[in-house]
């Protein structure tokens, strides 16, 4: 095991500067926030001889008229004029905030997340998780949790544990996306995507990198698996361990990307992802190195969560959303990291 993979725990100066990050990031996104009443603008148009004042909600066009020419719109339209100066000084601000804080995290090493990631993550607000935003779902989603304990995962030449992740990008959405809208979200990161012929979630861009996206499980009329000490919360009993990952709570976390750059990254929580590579190591039509890279991803997550994020009990209900065998095998992974520990410490 320690062949395969190893805890690299962040320094005092590594962890303050991802704080300092983290609030920079913040800060900005409460910043874009704010400006968000400013977008479009707000111009006069004479209409038959006469003056109004139209407040345009993008460069369309689309907008509506906010009364003739008088001194209440006279005022609206300088108080528009005062608060959209202002936001955009405290927004210009903030960008250079955040561009010192990038600076410092590639000074400090935390930058760890590919860019074609880190784009496409910018793109994703978080938004209130309860309105089901697309998940990382693939390796990279182990760097979340890398970020919130505190350590990078590190490995030897011939680790299985991150081969194959430079150039691809899995997602999963628990409500249906449109083809169309996948593709136009991805060209907001990189014009040059574009999708394959024949399948309208997965797209590919100039340089190669993949990008899919799994549709969400189908509602259907069979058998369901009822979860325990999550009460209303069923899982289809056919749909294998992607229903089971979609219907665990989900993981915010904010991480560092290649350059320095500060993005909000959603994943499964970390018990279910666990639980889900350790599914798919152990499916027979399943190719044997992305059986080995599964088993090694299981094994690190699972020694991570009990090692850094004691907070996230393993055998809890997210455990109950899986077959028994797939809990069976994560016992049997947790007893063995825990055999290990005591031999260490003996």
């Amino acid at each position: 095991m320690a062949a395969e993979y190893f805890y690299r725990e962040f320094q005092d100066n590594q962890q303050r500067t991802l704080n300092r990050a983290v609030e920079a990031y913040q800060a900005y996104l409460e910043a874009v926030q704010a400006s968000q009443p400013f977008k479009g603008g707000m111009h006069w148009k004479k209409v038959k001889g006469r003056e109004y004042l139209y407040k345009y909600r993008d460069r369309s066009g689309h907008g509506s008229s906010l009364g003739p020419r008088s001194p209440h719109t006279e005022g609206l339209w300088a108080e528009f004029g005062r608060q959209r100066r202002e936001v955009s000084a405290l927004l210009g601000a903030r960008r250079q905030q955040l561009a010192e804080a990038a600076r410092f995290c590639r000074a400090a090493l935390i930058h760890r997340v590919p860019e074609p990631v880190t784009r496409i993550l910018r793109y994703l607000p978080p938004g209130d998780l309860t309105q089901a935003p697309l998940m990382v779902i693939d390796t990279h989603a182990l760097h979340a949790f890398e970020f919130a304990a505190g350590v990078f995962i590190g490995t030897d030449r011939d680790s299985p544990c991150f081969s194959g992740a430079a150039q691809q990008l899995t997602l999963a959405a628990a409500a249906p996306v449109a083809p169309d809208t996948f593709l136009r979200l991805l060209r907001q990161a990189d014009r040059s995507y574009d999708t394959l012929h024949g399948d309208g979630l997965t797209a590919v861009n100039k340089l190669g990198f993949r990008v899919r996206l799994l549709r969400p499980p189908t509602a259907h009329s069979g058998p369901r698996m009822v979860v325990r000490d999550a009460p209303g919360v069923t899982v289809p009993a056919d749909m294998g361990d992607l229903a089971a990952l979609m219907a665990a709570p989900k993981f915010s976390q904010v991480v560092i990307g290649r350059r320095g750059d500060p993005v909000t990254m959603v994943v499964p929580d970390p018990r279910a992802l666990a639980l889900h590579k350790l599914w798919l190591s152990q499916r027979q039509d399943r190719e044997p190195a992305d059986k080995e890279r599964d088993r090694v991803q299981a094994a690190a997550l699972a020694e991570l969560i009990l090692r850094y994020l004691p907070q996230y009990y393993f055998f809890s209900a997210e455990l109950q959303l899986f077959p028994a065998e797939v809990a069976r095998l994560a016992e049997n992974l947790v007893e063995g990291y825990e055999v290990a520990a005591d031999l260490e410490t003996d």
